[in-house]
């Protein structure tokens, strides 16, 4: 999930140095930023076991 969010990224960077339309780019942006916000609060709210059992 991280990598299809860094591509988006990317996709959006590219968008920008192609100086597409105004749309384009802020669309891409708010997109990534939703997509975001849900990765984080997935790995915010997640019940991830962090102890260490040899």
């Amino acid at each position: 999930m991280d990598t299809l969010i860094f591509g988006g990224i990317l996709a959006t960077l590219l968008a920008m140095y192609r100086q597409s339309s105004r749309m384009v780019v802020l669309g891409a942006w708010f997109v990534m930023l939703v997509a975001v916000i849900l990765l984080m609060a997935h790995h915010i709210t997640s019940s991830l076991a962090l102890d260490l059992s040899y």
